[in-house]
């Protein structure tokens, strides 16, 4: 006898749907770069990082994980991440530098697509509650889209402030080339970096942690380009932080030592 085909019910669907309109505002991003609306390219590609970050969570809650997701996710991460500020960077300025800003664009992308294959590579053969997986290894995608498209967000601020003298430099072609390919850099790069699930909030820090949340949402509808920088600069600064604790805590299991900050699960 024939089983009857398997069905599935729509919210099964739902991260699935969250990943292709990740990727629908990857393209729409390309688009108003073509369009020369370079606000609403960042903006786009800032929208699918948030919806990047929601669809994992929501298959997890939905427990709808599958092998297509997963396929479909780096997809949409290369589409979103890695051509879409490429492209964008290339249009708005480096493509006034000639071969060397596309020589640029091309290695910001290939960067993209290399660090999203070593990372599901990773996953695949992570070993379970190993608290060294809960770094990640070179900059994660989303966030190199945003500290490449960096030099575009300050030259939204500097136009017409004092800082305007150096506008010059920041819309430079090769000074922007010569940005991505170190973020491309730092991608797949073996630089251990926080990631969230290292994030532990305290019960009793729920409302403070909240209100944070609350703050950071109202700066980047008030003051979305100080904020988003304000965000990418934190990062940078951290980057030290994450390969110091990284450090301490391999030489602790290598020891045999608990250490007080360990976070795990266990």
């Amino acid at each position: 006898m024939d089983k009857k085909p398997r069905k599935l019910s729509l919210h099964k669907l739902i991260p699935n749907m969250i990943t292709l309109t990740a990727m629908a505002f990857g393209l729409t991003a390309i688009k108003f770069a073509i369009d020369g609306k370079w606000q609403e390219a960042v903006i786009a590609v800032v929208a699918a990082a948030f919806m990047d970050a929601f669809d994992g969570a929501a298959a997890r809650l939905l427990k709808a994980q599958s092998k297509l997701g997963a396929e479909l996710d780096s997809l949409s991460d290369f589409v979103s991440f890695g051509v879409a500020p490429a492209l964008i960077t290339f249009l708005w300025t480096t493509h006034q530098a000639g071969r060397f800003g596309w020589i640029t664009a091309l290695v910001f992308m290939m960067a993209t697509a290399l660090r999203l294959a070593r990372f599901n590579v990773a996953k695949a053969e992570e070993t379970p509650h190993d608290p060294l997986a809960k770094y990640f290894t070179g900059v994660p995608a989303p966030l190199g889209a945003a500290l490449g498209l960096l030099p575009l967000m300050v030259s939204f601020q500097i136009g017409g402030m004092p800082a305007g003298k150096f506008l010059p430099i920041v819309t430079n072609a090769y000074v922007t080339g010569a940005w991505l390919i170190v973020v491309a850099a730092m991608m797949v790069s073996h630089i251990p970096t926080f990631s969230s699930k290292q994030i532990r909030v305290p019960q009793k820090m729920s409302v403070p942690a909240l209100a944070v949340f609350g703050i950071l949402i109202s700066g980047l509808i008030n003051e979305t380009w100080p904020t988003l920088t304000f965000l990418c600069v934190i990062y940078l600064l951290a980057m030290p932080v994450s390969v110091r604790h990284y450090a301490r805590k391999k030489l602790s299991l290598e020891q045999g030592i608990d250490d007080p900050d360990d976070d795990s699960d266990d």
